[in-house]
């Protein structure tokens, strides 16, 4: 029987654990096999117009490493990536597909508390913070660990919502849950993947308190091609797009990036 597993920091991660298609994802899209992210693009082109000079960047919640692909694709020097992940199978997969490139490194280490010293120019850290417990220790090791610039991509709203995706094995194959017991006896689901959205007034004043004196731009994510992202893949539940909003299921997505020039 597969494990309800937590992080040290509080989540559940059957999906990560288990779910190979969506390993399988990220391997295809760090081999380019499979597109890029609508959203490395936007992150690149944010980078970019920023105009701050760059010699490294830091991935936190790097996966394969799908978004080195994408900054060897848009950057002609050599930047040194490091890619942060919590899941071995990721981290594992992605030192076998970046084998022969001199110029990074893949570290498993969480969020919250990751295993580096050493600053990199930039850090970036896409579609975690919606599934963290706790954000403040995560913001403080971005802090530590980035010398001009931080861009976060989660969903900001002007009121905040604490949303728990509950699983079980009817629908989710990779859940050791029976339907009829989801929740305990307090009412409690016994397995699940959080998708928070943070009000803006909170995630600022969060930034603030760990990164200090530093500017801070809300810039709402719309650029993506819509037929990119409606394209069908094997990743379950999928983001779609409906009537210019991002959607996943029930959940309307709405994403920012949260760019820290410190």
């Amino acid at each position: 029987m597969r494990l309800n597993k937590k992080t040290p920091f509080g989540q559940f991660y059957e999906e990560y654990l288990y779910h190979e298609d969506y390993l399988q994802l990220s391997k295809r899209r760090s081999l380019g096999i499979e597109p890029e992210m609508e959203a490395a693009k936007a992150t690149i082109n944010i980078l970019k117009k920023s105009k701050i000079k760059i010699n490294s960047i830091l991935d936190v919640g790097c996966q394969t490493g799908h978004y080195l692909y994408s900054f060897r694709k848009s950057y002609k020097q050599n930047l040194y990536y490091t890619g942060v992940d919590g899941f071995s199978n990721h981290i594992n997969a992605a030192k076998k597909i970046w084998k022969g490139d001199k110029n990074s490194q893949f570290v498993k280490s969480w969020a919250q508390k990751i295993k580096l010293k050493k600053k990199s120019d930039v850090s970036i850290c896409i579609n975690v913070f919606t599934h963290l417990p706790e954000i403040n220790k995560s913001l403080k090791e971005l802090n530590r660990l980035t010398n001009k610039i931080c861009i976060i991509r989660t969903p900001i709203h002007n009121i905040s919502y604490r949303i728990q995706q509950v699983y079980n094995k009817k629908w989710y194959r990779h859940s050791s849950v029976d339907p009829k017991f989801e929740f305990n006896l307090n009412g409690e689901p016994k397995s699940y993947n959080l998708f928070n959205v943070y009000s803006k007034e909170f995630f600022k004043y969060c930034i603030k308190k760990n990164f200090g004196n530093c500017k801070v731009n809300f810039i709402k994510d719309t650029f993506f091609n819509q037929k990119k992202i409606n394209k069908k893949t094997k990743k379950y539940l999928g983001t779609k797009v409906m009537n210019g909003l991002q959607v996943t299921d029930l959940m309307i997505v709405p994403n920012y990036f949260v760019v820290i020039i410190k």
